[in-house]
């Protein structure tokens, strides 16, 4: 994305499907968080340097849109995995790691294009 070679939307959109090729859910949102962490500060946004055309706006909230939506399949998942005399754990366990499903919803509410016309 720094090196500009291909678009940072496109990049972006690459990456978040790679992430599909972890089928853990624990280690399929921590990458996915990871990957939101990383890519904050090169989402194409009003005054950006990845800015591009009128739709980059549209660009980074699709992908910080897909990330949650693929974060939210995961940590569903998470609640029916394993045998059913450790669903306390993990109960207690999907509970610590909301807040990791919901650092999307604070990097949505920082790209600097979004309103409520969107």
């Amino acid at each position: 994305i720094k090196s500009k070679e291909a678009p940072a939307k496109d990049v972006l959109k690459d990456l978040v499907e790679m992430c599909r090729g972890i089928q853990h859910p624990l280690r399929g949102l921590f990458l996915r968080s990871y990957l939101s962490q990383i890519s904050r500060d090169k989402l194409p946004d009003i005054g950006s340097e990845y800015e591009g055309d009128a739709d980059s706006i549209n660009d980074a909230v699709e992908f910080v849109l897909q990330n949650f939506i693929e974060m939210n399949k995961l940590w569903v998942r998470m609640q029916h995995q394993g045998p059913v005399r450790e669903k306390d754990k993990r109960g207690k366990e999907r509970n610590e790691l909301r807040d990791l499903v919901g650092k999307n919803l604070h990097v949505l509410s920082q790209i600097e294009g979004v309103d409520l016309e969107m």
